[in-house]
């Protein structure tokens, strides 16, 4: 994955129980994300994010995923195939929980479409935390999500 390792992500995780956290903004849009080996990680980071916002409908939750995989032409068909089942497992989960949460207290999926034969969205993978209406990083928020 890029960006942070899996213990940073682990501390955003942490520090989302601060009551001044108002809003969470999470960019997942490397392969990394549907390996298997961060399958772990993946599923700790939606459930928390899920968890916050039952506990705390007004916290702003927007999540920026890849909404189809990347021109990828050297990954073997097997592996391909198992990207693309992580995938649309994944979405589906995702779109499931909103769904079942009223829309004041939804997290709001981005999908970044990856054009053509492009390799990669052109975003850093991350996880960012706006307390008290400042975000830490407001120069990393801005170039995922500029009108966050």
């Amino acid at each position: 994955m890029s960006g942070p390792g899996a213990q940073a992500w682990r501390d955003a995780l942490v520090a989302m129980a601060d009551p001044g956290v108002t809003a969470v903004l999470t960019v997942q849009c490397g392969l990394d994300w549907l390996r298997p080996g961060t399958a772990p990680l993946r599923d700790e980071i939606d459930e928390a994010i899920t968890a916050l916002a039952i506990a705390r409908p007004g916290v702003r939750a927007d999540r920026i995923v890849v909404h189809s995989l990347p021109a990828i032409g050297d990954i073997p068909p097997d592996e391909l195939a198992e990207l693309n089942r992580a995938h649309a497992d994944w979405l589906w989960r995702l779109g499931l929980v909103g769904v079942m949460l009223p829309d004041a207290a939804r997290p709001r999926v981005h999908r970044a479409i990856v054009a053509g034969t492009r390799h990669s969205v052109d975003v850093v993978d991350g996880f960012e935390l706006q307390v008290n209406g400042a975000w830490a990083d407001s120069g990393a928020v801005a170039a995922a999500h500029p009108s966050a």
